[in-house]
């Protein structure tokens, strides 16, 4: 078949001749032999079944039929050389779709200032932003709908994943306004074990921090499943419980009913971007710049 003879070499040979309208030149152009060239010429007007080019011994002209041909090769080159460059550019991540799951409050300070530097970065990644609740800590990264997302480990399934660590805060015990809790400086994890408490939905091992299992010799008295911060916080003022909550939801999510203590003991929380080892490069990228812009306004505040 003709379409399986001719290559792409054939077509930047013919294109360079064309262009040079010497053999020589050409044949230094594309860092080849002058016979080798030739050859490949000679092959392409077989191929073909036409004739290209007039030799004389002073000029090597197009044919009327190598001035057609010429205009449908370029053509050819133009639109294969513009698709590798695609390609290049979506391998580098500069150019595609990145769908960016985020959990509620998950360094909500800091998501609009990564989203603004990195659409200025690369402008040609388009993004699509999708929320995820309690009951979906791993924000699409397990069910393949998201390539990178802000979450706050720990996540129920890290293979395969890469994570990026952006930012650690205190956590705190949400509690009824008038809990004995409540008037306290702070308060000791032990203490908290007993209580009645409000837990996400699921099993799993984001549920399994918040409900402090890690510091327990029995299971907790999970009076209660919420899977927002709104809902966590509301069932808290109507004492169903308490809750354990990133330090962030005392200046966000505060309101009459609820009081935020801060835990003794306790380790902090963290917050980082994890996207699949086999992402889009975009999603690397959105790492990289994500941890540029938290780091950038840490150093600023001091």
């Amino acid at each position: 078949m003709l379409s399986m003879n001719v290559e792409l070499r054939h077509l930047r040979a013919f294109v360079a001749v064309a262009q040079t309208a010497n053999f020589t030149r050409a044949a230094e152009q594309l860092l080849i032999s002058q016979p080798s060239l030739s050859y490949t010429i000679r092959q392409l007007e077989g191929y073909l079944g036409l004739r290209l080019f007039a030799r004389t011994t002073r000029a090597t002209v197009l044919t009327p039929n190598g001035e057609q041909f010429l205009v449908e090769a370029k053509a050819v080159l133009k639109r294969f050389d513009a698709a590798l460059d695609r390609a290049a550019r979506m391998a580098r991540g500069e150019l595609g779709r990145l769908r960016v799951g985020y959990l509620i409050g998950a360094a909500v300070d800091h998501v609009p200032s990564v989203l603004r530097a990195f659409t200025e970065r690369y402008p040609d990644v388009a993004v699509e932003l999708i929320e995820y609740d309690f009951a979906a800590p791993n924000c699409g990264l397990d069910t393949g709908d998201t390539d990178i997302a802000i979450v706050r480990p720990p996540l129920h399934d890290m293979s395969g994943l890469v994570a990026t660590p952006l930012l650690t805060e205190p956590c705190v015990a949400c509690v009824p306004e008038r809990h004995a809790f409540a008037a306290l400086p702070s308060v000791a994890v032990s203490r908290l074990l007993p209580e009645p408490i409000v837990a996400a939905p699921g099993d799993n091992a984001w549920r399994d921090y918040w409900i402090l299992s890690a510091y327990r010799d029995s299971p907790a008295n999970i009076t209660y499943e919420a899977a927002t911060f709104e809902a966590e916080l509301q069932s808290v003022a109507l004492g169903r419980g308490l809750s354990i909550v990133p330090e962030v939801a005392a200046r966000l999510y505060a309101r009459p009913g609820v009081r935020f203590v801060p835990i003794d003991g306790m380790a902090e929380c963290e917050v980082a971007v994890v996207h699949h080892r086999d992402a889009p490069g975009a999603a690397a990228n959105f790492a990289t710049v994500a941890r540029q812009v938290v780091a950038a306004a840490a150093a600023a505040q001091g």
